[in-house]
């Protein structure tokens, strides 16, 4: 924590920011798979678990996850740094290549455009799209998350009596897309789209794992 350096960080954010490309640059026909990514973490370590969700069967096709160790805390507005590395990482190791990728985070919807969702896309020339359950900074006006006069996001709600989703472009991808990606790939009864659902169900059950192995291995 003491070797971070805040000001280095945020020109890093400003400077990826001045790369992200909001509008559609792929042909809609051509999304075949969409790829969720999802974290969590235990004792120093961040586990990061990937689906990808084949859109024309409904079903997995892959899943692949890291274990790495958690590079900094968490800290308001960064974390790209604490997670996108992670992210990255398990893109890597996949085997089938999807056209999007959805992250657990925000896009442009961050106080400088540079959110977890675009930091990955950018970082990895990907289109992204930022799926988050809070708002970082701004304001919802019918709909639009607006920050500073920008409409930066839409809130979105699928699932009956759950709280909106806050959806925004990452890299590579317009807000209108994203948000008709994220209604079209959610199916009831889950709120979160279906690459995103089935990446934290996995994560779960891998965080159940270690924790179960850490008991099983404290015991005298």
């Amino acid at each position: 924590m003491n070797k971070i350096n805040a000001k280095e960080l945020r020109n890093i954010q400003r400077k990826i920011a001045k790369e992200v490309r909001t509008s559609d640059e792929f042909k809609k026909d051509e999304i075949k798979k969409i790829a969720g990514f999802e974290t969590a973490f235990f004792e120093d370590k961040i586990i990061c678990a990937a689906t990808v969700y084949d859109i024309s069967t409904g079903k997995i096709v892959e899943q692949k996850n890291t274990i790495t160790k958690s590079p900094m805390a968490y800290i308001p507005g960064f974390l790209s740094f604490r997670e996108g590395p992670a992210i990255m990482q398990t893109y890597y190791s996949l085997e089938t290549e999807p056209e999007i990728l959805m992250i657990q985070g925000h896009g442009v919807s961050h106080p400088l455009r540079c959110g977890l969702a675009s930091y990955v896309g950018v970082e990895l020339g990907k289109a992204t799209i930022g799926v988050a359950k809070k708002i970082l900074v701004g304001n919802v006006k019918n709909g639009k998350l607006i920050i500073l006069n920008e409409t930066r996001g839409e809130e979105v709600i699928t699932k009956e009596h759950a709280k909106p989703l806050y959806i925004s472009a990452g890299h590579l991808v317009s807000l209108k897309t994203a948000v008709e990606l994220v209604k079209k790939h959610t199916i009831d009864p889950h709120k979160m789209p279906e690459p995103l659902h089935y990446a934290r169900k996995y994560v779960k059950e891998i965080l159940g794992e270690m924790k179960k192995t850490t008991a099983a291995n404290s015991m005298p």
